[in-house]
């Protein structure tokens, strides 16, 4: 079950109904005594006894019961909007996900442990300083370690009792309002040391990620989250066969080359398609590509949105996400890990997958096509006892289906996503060589050439292809006069 396998059609697939998407320190001060002392108070009255407990719970059952099966919502000022953006940490705190207390926060930062107080008014305390927020508290501590770092990233960098604060969070949004997509977002959730490195990536350029074994990880501590991580693989002679055949039309593979060979930097997408929980196969149907830049927290949520919307109105469900590592390999990094993981947790309908797209892999300059590979993640309590905190990434075999028409859907996109990146810096020049072997432009008529039948259809798309991307190619330069003797 391969990329090479005997075309499918799609014309077969199913129609399945699917949830579319959607002990303080000696040096502290007076004041901060007094309000550490609050917070030990306040711990103290949650020791309720059992019955009370009971009372409590029976409670919290009936609310979600209430939000989650009811046309009756809670509209109180404490649920402003049961978006993630709305959620702060007192919210947490009224509701029980978080407790107050001492050095129940922490943050790993350049293979150093900071712990901070969560107090009962929700901020934080460190070094007798107090901190609004979570990303205040990560920006002042990274700053101190690295004081060109403009900011921090804290949802995602702190960690309350060892989990991250940002699934905390995602977690009760969505039992709070499961038809919100929330957790952590491909193209938003991005440290912005991450981000800015990849503003920094070009294509002439040779980066090369560490890449290392999965049972070699736990003799890594403070690894960076760039770290690639080797596939392991289902066998099922070995009694541990893939859960679920993938099937890929060709045009989801089409839009994801064409979108990963526009720009120099990372880009990110989702995937659309149906679940048939007879066959346990993964049909992926139409891709739906983020037009903003990797790490944009201002505009990727209306794109989630825009991109939900639509899923919605195909009757697709979102059952994947994309990626591209520009001159990498196609393997996951722990970050990519960790958001494959996270979202496979908010979609319990059906499977989600990862899918990379390596269009310029450094490590073979002959090859010209795009590397590709798909991934599902098992995490640590699934598959040992080992204190590994990474997920386990399993390569996926999958099955492409070509399709006899090109979607209207298809030239769309593709023009939608030109019309963003024409006037972006990290645009490729498209007639600039590749290599020193072709141009830009034949590489990815190329990739996508080998993808499509050889009729009518797939040599409109090709010119379509060419014109479009010819049209936002500065023109080239003007020979030189010829020397007058």
């Amino acid at each position: 079950m391969d990329s090479e396998s005997t075309p499918v059609s799609l014309t077969a697939v199913p129609t399945v109904v699917s949830t579319p998407l959607v002990a303080p320190s000696p040096n502290i001060s007076t004041a901060n005594r007094s309000e550490l002392e609050k917070t030990n108070t306040h711990i103290a009255k949650r020791s309720i006894s059992k019955n009370d407990e009971k009372e409590l719970d029976s409670n919290a059952d009936d609310t979600e019961s209430l939000d989650s099966n009811s046309s009756k919502k809670d509209v109180s000022p404490r649920y402003p909007r049961n978006t993630s953006r709305s959620v702060t940490m007192q919210t947490l705190l009224q509701e029980g996900v978080l407790e107050p207390g001492h050095a129940v926060l922490s943050i790993d930062y350049l293979g150093q442990k900071y712990c901070g107080d969560l107090l009962t008014t929700g901020k934080i305390l460190w070094e007798n300083s107090h901190f609004a927020s979570p990303s205040s508290w990560a920006t002042h501590i990274k700053k101190k370690v690295n004081p060109s770092k403009k900011s921090g990233c804290g949802w995602n960098s702190v960690k309350y009792k060892g989990k991250k604060l940002d699934k905390l969070k995602s977690n009760w949004v969505r039992k709070n309002n499961p038809s919100l997509s929330t957790g952590l977002s491909p193209a938003s959730n991005v440290d912005d040391d991450y981000a800015n490195q990849t503003q920094n990536t070009y294509v002439d350029n040779r980066m090369m990620r560490k890449i290392l074994r999965f049972a070699d990880l736990k003799q890594h501590t403070n690894t960076d989250p760039n770290t690639m991580v080797e596939y392991e693989c289902f066998n099922e002679n070995a009694g541990k066969p893939q859960p679920f055949t993938v099937m890929v039309s060709t045009s989801v593979l089409l839009m994801i080359d064409f979108h990963c060979h526009l720009t120099t930097n990372e880009v990110v997408g989702y995937l659309g398609g149906k679940y048939d929980p007879v066959k346990k196969c993964l049909y992926l149907m139409q891709t739906f590509p983020c037009r903003c830049k990797l790490g944009d927290h201002d505009n990727a949520g209306s794109i989630e949105q825009e991109i939900a919307n639509n899923l919605m109105m195909r009757g697709l469900s979102r059952v994947g996400w994309y990626h591209s590592h520009p001159t990498s390999a196609a393997l996951p990094t722990l970050r990519d890990i960790d958001v494959q993981y996270e979202l496979q947790a908010t979609t319990n309908a059906h499977p989600a997958i990862g899918f990379i797209c390596a269009p310029f892999d450094m490590r073979d300059m002959t090859r010209s096509e795009s590397a590709y590979s798909a991934f599902w993640v098992i995490y640590p309590h699934e598959h040992s006892q080992d204190a590994v905190s990474f997920g386990m990434p399993m390569k996926l075999m999958y099955t492409e289906c070509p399709e006899q028409t090109i979607h209207p859907d298809l030239l769309n996109e593709m023009r939608l996503l030109i019309e963003f990146y024409k006037h972006q810096p990290d645009l490729i020049i498209f007639n600039k060589l590749w290599n020193g072997v072709m141009t830009y432009l034949d590489k990815i008529k190329l990739c996508m050439q080998r993808k499509l039948s050889k009729d009518q259809s797939g040599a409109q798309l090709m010119q379509f292809v060419h014109d479009l991307l010819t049209s936002v190619s500065p023109p080239p330069a003007p020979l030189a006069p010829p020397a007058i003797s």
